[in-house]
């Protein structure tokens, strides 16, 4: 199958085109989003990294992917696109940065090209559901009742804030709707229904709690983080896996005062938290970060 050709969101230093290149950090939006929901965490690191945030397939400007197989919209099938864009881009070793859906996306790519990522910071989705560590049925369902369009923002919502699974869910698509250019004036989502629908079902086929053990297994760190308020990774199943699956490279977060928006509902301690560990993992090995 030919990769899909994303389209993305690059901010960079000035003057980052001669050597060394600055170390890059890629952002994977959450289910619904799209590259663009990155724009205010990178405005505080574009200073000194490559930030590189693409629209994943079905999403944003990269809607265009067609139902072609029941494999088009597993994570596997995600990552393959992602990786081809950094192999377009050049991009060597980099640290990358998951929410929620690109959670899974993340960790399929780790398991293609271990050797490139330098860490993984994965943002409030559990790994051992049987639906990949999401929300599953309530949020297809959900999904499948979405309206395509509403005609104002005070209509759009109130129907999230009725019918929507989580409130933080429905707070990220209210951040991502857009309204149209021509006379109706509409509000819509960025992303294909069928495309969302086939992605929670195809969850259910992504083993993460095997990826992410062969992945520390393969030497590369996972930084877990879960908001106090999820309801998208629950309290009980955080505690569960933080304390059955255990590796020197796995670690586990709890942050107060946030629920499954964590990047954003607690922005300048996420930039930090990103911040810090990018100058930890790749800055000291910057000399390790190999074009391709």
């Amino acid at each position: 199958m030919v990769n899909q050709k994303l389209n993305y969101f690059r901010w960079k230093p000035e003057q980052s085109d001669s050597p060394p290149p600055p170390p890059t950090l890629v952002f994977l939006h959450g289910m619904g989003g799209t590259g663009q929901i990155w724009r205010s965490i990178a405005a505080f690191l574009e200073g000194e990294w490559d930030c590189i945030a693409p629209d994943q397939r079905g999403h944003g400007g990269s809607r265009q992917t067609h139902l072609n197989s029941l494999t088009d919209f597993h994570a596997e099938t995600y990552a393959k696109d992602v990786l081809h864009l950094l192999d377009s881009l050049l991009v060597g070793r980099f640290l990358l940065i998951g929410h929620s859906m690109g959670v899974r996306t993340a960790l399929a790519l780790a398991r293609k090209a271990p050797s490139r990522i330098a860490g993984i910071i994965a943002v409030d989705i559990g790994i051992s559901s049987s639906w990949g560590g999401g929300m599953g049925a309530p949020l297809a369902e959900f999904i499948r009742n979405l309206p395509e369009s509403f005609a104002d923002r005070t209509l759009m919502k109130t129907y999230l804030n009725a019918h929507c699974p989580d409130p933080s869910i429905g707070q990220y698509l209210s951040a991502v709707a857009t309204r149209s250019t021509d006379s109706t004036g509409t509000w819509s989502f960025p992303f294909d229904h069928k495309a969302l629908i086939q992605t929670i079902e195809q969850a259910k086929d992504a083993p993460l709690e095997t990826w992410v053990l062969e992945i520390v297994a393969a030497g590369v760190p996972i930084h877990f983080l879960r908001g106090m308020n999820s309801k998208v990774w629950q309290k009980e199943d955080y505690e569960e896996q933080k304390t059955r699956i255990q590796h020197p490279l796995l670690h586990f977060e709890e942050w107060e005062n946030c629920g499954h928006g964590l990047p954003f509902e607690q922005r300048v301690k996420f930039i930090e938290f990103v911040r810090n560990l990018a100058e930890k993992l790749l800055l000291e090995r910057q000399t390790l970060n190999p074009r391709t």
